[in-house]
């Protein structure tokens, strides 16, 4: 005859319990290290975002013969006015994914039938600078809009934990420590504007 014990087939309560806190513990470890790493992708996606942008800026500075990147109109107009100049320029080149962070709060813009679309400020993530400005000088172009957490009158933002990717008139792009940002320009690289 056989032993109850012997002929059991499956967990008791305390094994059970035991397994899920196992499992538990070791997700408690890997969901921060993946949460970072997902932080990190949306930094260099980003950063493809501005270096994309970058790519139309330069021969548009080109064209016009004015050596100077695009600038809307009047004196220190909003970023998207200028960077709409850029979607008119790339004929339907530069995508409204273009324009959107996967850390900021812009969404995206809607296309139309003939997959035009208007850039505004909530469909675009990027700030662009105030002034005309020529590659000849190496200055601060463009970056994200907002730092996570950045507070204004609108509340907070989304955006980069502690930092932002800038892009310079070079074509270079670095990840700037939100430290490392002037205090007197809206918590954005100098001569920008959102």
């Amino acid at each position: 005859m056989q032993d109850r014990a012997e002929t059991r087939h499956g967990f008791t309560l305390i094994e059970l319990l035991v397994v899920i806190a196992i499992i538990s513990i070791i997700a408690g470890f890997l969901v921060p290290t993946l949460l970072k790493g997902r932080g990190e992708a949306y930094k260099v996606q980003c950063a493809n975002n501005l270096k994309q942008v970058y790519g139309f800026a330069q021969p548009y500075k080109d064209r016009t013969g004015s050596n100077a990147f695009p600038i809307g109109e009047g004196s220190e107009p909003p970023a998207h006015e200028s960077l709409m100049r850029l979607v008119e320029y790339s004929r339907g080149a530069l995508p409204p994914k273009a324009w959107f962070c996967p850390e900021g709060e812009a969404v995206a813009a809607e296309t139309d039938e003939d997959d035009k679309y208007i850039l505004e400020s909530e469909n675009n993530s990027y700030t662009w600078t105030r002034k005309r400005v020529k590659k000849t000088t190496n200055k601060d172009l463009s970056s994200d809009k907002y730092i996570q957490g950045y507070e204004d009158e609108d509340g907070a933002h989304d955006g980069h934990k502690n930092g932002m990717n800038v892009l310079r008139t070079d074509s270079s792009i670095t990840f700037v420590d939100e430290n490392d940002l002037p205090d007197d320009n809206d918590g954005l690289p100098k001569g920008l504007t959102r």
